[in-house]
């Protein structure tokens, strides 16, 4: 039986909040992920088959992204490169739940942010050109999944991303064409071709979702620039791996450049006005549920299974602080209050307690230990809290562990998880990590999934890599 509660959507494009409708109803049921050709029916009882419309690599060459799901909503972000009208439909295996037309924006580049969707339910979304029914081409199809509503207990599985590229030392950058070795072509990468069929309910990219320093060093750093560097990278090899879930994103530096090209506690005009338009473009870019810059530090809960905390650990920094006071309380209160089995803290930075032994801590704005008035009030909680259902999950160090957050110690705060993530770019400072703190260390391109199981009691970590295979797995238990 079908649910008619009608979604509501609001655009952002030119005008930003614009209220508009659709014209059909959403599925309360979800049988499992459908196929992307599965046909939809409107309330008119039309019909329609997506796969049967071709897809345009030249009107849509970036992937659509959705992002920032709840129970109830979910945020598309999408480009239409030659800037024409064209029809946003979602859809489940039941029925039509979006029909709506979508303006120029004057860059090509849209948000549309879902509300008042189903809780728990698989949602499939595309852009159309021409008219119904006879639409002349369409982008690829994705799907996103809403989360569980709260009272809920499902089994979550999430995916984690960070420091993108083709497994050796020097990253992916962009190369804009007046560049030595410009790029002629988006870049590709084949672990996301070989963990694209992976079931997960959700990606959460810790950072370095592409490297734009030459964008802010030869072409100026303009908003412009920054959105033209963007497509090399969700019009590569993203395009295997964002259609298959809903993506939770957070940054690092190099989506702006490298951390060490300014000094964030003397910036000069020209350097701000840089690193503005760096975050105009993220968040234009970026699914996240938001229509200005501002602070990306956010949480989201899969029922009362597992909590994400999305951290910033970059922008908010001070010469003794790790982020701002409010940020490090918005934190404290959710690992004190929050209502879910597991607690999952997403810190671009580690968290664990490991420059000492690999001699990548000395940067002051690369790890939590080297903040140890924050970290410290972090961990004194954990411990009074006795909170070992607490996950902590990081990028930005080019390599992939599962360890301790201290090498000794029996406390809560020193014997808790933590996952690091690279999805290419490789630091031989994994060579020396020590196996007294952690059970796996890797400097392959990597796809950690963590299936959080509250009847369990466990969180599975398995690294799979870019043949396909599972490279490292464990189920926590002490959670």
């Amino acid at each position: 039986m079908l649910s008619r509660r009608r979604a509501l959507v609001l655009l952002a494009s030119v005008v930003p909040g614009v209220a508009i409708g659709c014209r059909s109803g959403s599925d309360g049921t979800d049988d499992g992920p459908p196929t992307s050709g599965t046909t939809a029916t409107s309330d008119t009882g039309t019909t329609f088959d997506p796969e049967a419309v071709a897809e345009s690599r030249t009107r849509f060459p970036r992937t659509p992204i959705a992002g920032d799901m709840t129970d109830s909503s979910v945020v598309l972000a999408f480009h239409v490169a030659d800037d024409s009208a064209v029809t946003l439909r979602v859809w489940t295996a039941e029925a039509l739940v979006v029909d709506q037309a979508i303006e120029p924006s004057g860059d090509g580049f849209h948000k549309v942010f879902l509300r008042d969707l189903d809780a728990g339910t698989t949602y499939h979304y595309a852009l159309f050109s021409g008219e119904e029914p006879a639409y002349t081409d369409r982008s690829l199809i994705g799907q996103v999944r809403t989360a569980a509503a709260p009272g809920e207990e499902p089994v979550v599985r999430l995916a984690l991303l960070a420091c993108i590229g083709q497994g050796t030392i020097l990253p992916d950058f962009y190369q804009p064409a007046e560049a030595a070795f410009p790029t002629e072509a988006p870049f590709e990468w084949e672990l996301f071709r070989s963990v694209a069929e992976v079931e997960v309910d959700g990606l959460v990219h810790l950072g370095d979702q592409a490297y734009l320093d030459f964008v802010w060093s030869d072409e100026g750093g303009t908003e412009e620039a920054y959105l033209n560097a963007w497509g090399f990278y969700h019009g590569g090899g993203y395009r295997d791996l964002y259609p298959r879930a809903g993506l939770y994103a957070s940054r690092d530096d190099h989506e702006s450049t490298n951390n060490g090209d300014f000094d964030p506690w003397d910036i000069s005009s020209e350097d701000a006005a840089k690193l503005a338009n760096a975050h105009a473009a993220w968040f234009k870019t970026m699914p996240i549920d938001a229509t200005e810059v501002g602070p990306i530090w956010r949480s989201f809960r899969w029922g009362d299974t597992v909590e994400l905390v999305l951290l910033d650990c970059r922008y908010e920094l001070e010469e003794d602080h790790q982020m701002s006071e409010e940020q490090l309380l918005f934190l404290l209160d959710r690992l004190e209050n929050s209502p879910c089995r597991f607690i999952c803290v997403a810190t671009p930075k580690p968290f664990a307690d490991i420059f000492e032994w690999t001699g990548i801590g000395e940067d002051n704005a690369e790890r939590w230990a080297t903040y140890p008035a924050d970290r410290d009030r972090v961990t004194e909680l954990l411990d009074r809290l006795e909170a070992r259902h607490v996950v902590f999950v990081c990028g930005d160090i080019h390599m992939n562990y599962l360890g301790r957050t201290s090498i000794t110690g029996d406390a809560v705060s020193q014997t808790r998880t933590e996952v690091c993530v690279t999805s290419g770019n490789i630091n031989p400072s994994y060579l020396s990590m020590p196996a007294d703190q952690f059970d796996y260390v890797s400097a392959e391109p990597s796809f950690p999934v963590l299936t959080f199981d509250p009847a369990a009691g466990t969180v599975h970590v398995a690294f799979y890599l870019a043949d396909g295979s599972v490279g490292f797995e464990k189920t926590l238990d002490d959670v």
